[in-house]
C-alpha cells in the first residue's frame, strides 16, 4: 500500500480542482458519501438507528456534515454536535453544513467544553448510536487540540459499542508521525481519503485504529499511482511485485551464492536458523562459515549447507578471501561471537569485497564498536537491529528509539550509507537517500529467540539472488511476516519456533507465486 503524505494528497486535491474542474465541494461529497457508504456495509440497513456525528468547523467537518445527509437520507436518525463557529466554516464546508440542516438533520453546537447536562445528553448519544463519526480534526492538525474539540475527541475512547468511524485519520493523531496532540480519538475504523497517510502507521498511529479503508474522492488512480512515495507497506502485494522471477531454464549457477557467518559453540542454532532461511529463499548455494567446534554438528544438520570452519586473524587472510572469493552476498553475525577473530573476520568480510552484505546480531555489536569499518561497504550494506542494538549503534536509549522509530532509522541510515530494518512490533525499513516502508501487522507470533536469525537469512539470499539492497530488505521482512502469520495460525500466539517459521516459508511462497 502507497503511503502519501498529507502535503502531497493536498496537492493532488489541489490538482483535481484545478486540472479537471472538480470544485472542492464535489470532492467533499464523495469522501462523506465514502464515509456513509462505509458504516453501512458494516452496520446494515438503518431501520431508524442513531447515528452521531462529532465535527468540526473545518473540511474534516465538512465530510462529517455530508456523510450525515446521506445517512439520514437512508434512513438513519443523525444527530451532529459541532465544536466550532458557522461564520467561519470554509465555503464547501457552509454549503453541505446547510444542506445538511435542510434535511433535518439535528445539530447542537459546542462552543465550551460540555459539563452536566450538556456532557450527558452528548454521552446519551453516543451511547445509542449504531455509529459514530469522527470528523472533528483531520490531517490538517497542527498542535494539541483544543477546546470543546479535544473533550468531545475524549469521549471516543473505545467505551462506546458503536462502531467508531474516522473521517481521513483519528483525531489528535499526527497525519504526519502519529504522535498523539494531547489526546486521540480510538476508531475501530478509518476512512482515509485518496491515500494512506504515515500517522496511521507510524508513532502511536496503529494503537487508534483496526481497520482502514481508503476512499475515492474523484483523484485519478493514475495520479496517486505516479506520486512518489513517502512511504510503503510491506504486504503482498508488494511482496509480488519485488518476488524475483524464476528462469524456467535456470541453474544454481543463476540464483547466486551466499556465504553465511554465523555460529559459535552454544550457538549453533542462529547459524542452522540463518542457513535454512537463505536456502528457503530460493538461492542458488549457501555456504555456512562457522567456528571450526560446531562444524561437524553443522554439516550433519541441514546436508543442503556447504559448511566451512573459519576464523579471523592474519594467518587466515588468505583462507578468508578464498571463501568470499565469488560469493554474490554476504549475511553474518547469528551467534557469531564478538571476541577480536570475530572483529577481524567481519571487518575483513566489509573491506575485501564488492558485494551486498547484511549484519545482524553479534555483527551489529561489533560494528558499533568500529563503526568506520562500514565505510567500505555504502551504498551495499543492510542493517537489522532490534532496539536494543539500535540502541548500542546510536548511544540512543530504547525508549527514544521506539518513541521515534522512523526518525531513528532514518538517522543510522544517513550517518552509515546504510539500509536499516529497525526490527519491533511493525518493523520499519529505510534506504538511505530517504525511502522508507513498514510492516503494517503487529504479530507477537515472531516474538521469539531465533526470528531475527531467520529474517537475516531470508535477506541474504534474496541480495545473492540479484537483488537490490532496498528490495531485498524490504522482501525479507514481507517474507518474513507473512511466514509469521502462517505461524500465528498454525501454532497460535505463543507455542510456534522459528524453526517452525522456517516450514511456514515455502506455503508463503508458494501462494506468491500462484
Amino acid at each position: 500500500m502507497k503511503i502519501l503524505s498529507p502535503e502531497q494528497v493536498r496537492a493532488l486535491d489541489n490538482r483535481a480542482m484545478k486540472d479537471l474542474g472538480l470544485p472542492a465541494a464535489v470532492l467533499m461529497e464523495n469522501a462523506g458519501r465514502a464515509i456513509a457508504d462505509a458504516i453501512v456495509k458494516r452496520v446494515g440497513p438503518a431501520n431508524g438507528r442513531h447515528v452521531t456525528v462529532l465535527a468540526g468547523a473545518g473540511n474534516n467537518g465538512g465530510d462529517g456534515f455530508v456523510a450525515a445527509r446521506v445517512l439520514a437520507d437512508r434512513g438513519f436518525k443523525a444527530e451532529v454536535f459541532l465544536a466550532g463557529e458557522i461564520d467561519k466554516m470554509t465555503p464547501e464546508t457552509a454549503l453541505h453544513f446547510h444542506a445538511m440542516k435542510k434535511l433535518g438533520v439535528d445539530v447542537r453546537v459546542v462552543k465550551e467544553p460540555p459539563r452536566g447536562p450538556e456532557l450527558q445528553n452528548l454521552r446519551r448519544s453516543l451511547g445509542r448510536s449504531a455509529a459514530i463519526i469522527d470528523a472533528l480534526a483531520g490531517i490538517g492538525l497542527q498542535g494539541e487540540l483544543r477546546e470543546p474539540v479535544r473533550t468531545l475527541a475524549a469521549q471516543l475512547d473505545g467505551r462506546y459499542r458503536a462502531l467508531v468511524v474516522a473521517a481521513d485519520i483519528p483525531s489528535g493523531l499526527s497525519a504526519v508521525d502519529g504522535r498523539v496532540q494531547g489526546v486521540a480519538v480510538v476508531a475501530q475504523l478509518c476512512v482515509t481519503m485518496a491515500a494512506a497517510k504515515p500517522g496511521l502507521f507510524l508513532g502511536d498511529g496503529p494503537r487508534y485504529w483496526q481497520e482502514l479503508e481508503i476512499a475515492d474522492i474523484g483523484v485519478p488512480a493514475a495520479w496517486i499511482a505516479a506520486a512518489e512515495p513517502s512511504g510503503q507497506t510491506l504486504d503482498v502485494a508488494l511482496a509480488k511485485l519485488l518476488l524475483p522471477t524464476r528462469e524456467a531454464q535456470g541453474y544454481k549457477g543463476r540464483f547466486g551464492h551466499l556465504f553465511v557467518l554465523a555460529g559459535s559453540p552454544g550457538k549453533a542454532g542462529a547459524a542452522l536458523l540463518c542457513g535454512g532461511a537463505a536456502l528457503r529463499s530460493g538461492v542458488g548455494l549457501c555456504t555456512l562459515g562457522t567456528s571450526g567446534e560446531i562444524r561437524g554438528r553443522l554439516e550433519a544438520s541441514i546436508p543442503d549447507l556447504m559448511v566451512e570452519a573459519v576464523r579471523g586473524g592474519a594467518s587466515e587472510i588468505k583462507r578468508i578471501e578464498k571463501l568470499l572469493h565469488k560469493k554474490s552476498a554476504i549475511a553474518a553475525g547469528p551467534g557469531l561471537g564478538t571476541s577480536a577473530a570475530e572483529v577481524d573476520l567481519i571487518q575483513r568480510a566489509l573491506a575485501m569485497t564488492t558485494v551486498p552484505v547484511v549484519l545482524d546480531a553479534d555483527a551489529l555489536h561489533i560494528l558499533a564498536g568500529k563503526r568506520d569499518m562500514a565505510t567500505p561497504a555504502a551504498g551495499r550494506l543492510i542493517l537489522t537491529p532490534h532496539p536494543g542494538e539500535m540502541a548500542v549503534l546510536t548511544g540512543k536509549t530504547v525508549e527514544a528509539i521506539e518513541a521515534d522509530r522512523l526518525g531513528s532509522a532514518r538517522q543510522l541510515a544517513a550517518e552509515l550509507q546504510a539500509v536499516v530494518v529497525l526490527k519491533g512490533a511493525r518493523t520499519v525499513v529505510v534506504a538511505p537517500e530517504g525511502p522508507w516502508a513498514i510492516c503494517a501487522e503487529s504479530n507477537p507470533a515472531l516474538a521469539k529467540g531465533g526470528t531475527g536469525d531467520v529474517l537475516t537469512g531470508l535477506i541474504g539470499g534474496l541480495l545473492a539472488q540479484g537483488l537490490p539492497v532496498f528490495a531485498a530488505a524490504q522482501l525479507g521482512v514481507a517474507l518474513h511476516s507473512l511466514a509469521g502469520q502462517e505461524l500465528r495460525k498454525r501454532f497460535g500466539l505463543r507455542a510456534g519456533l522459528a524453526s517452525e517459521l522456517l516450514d511456514c516459508l515455502p506455503a508463503v511462497l508458494t501462494a506468491l507465486e500462484s
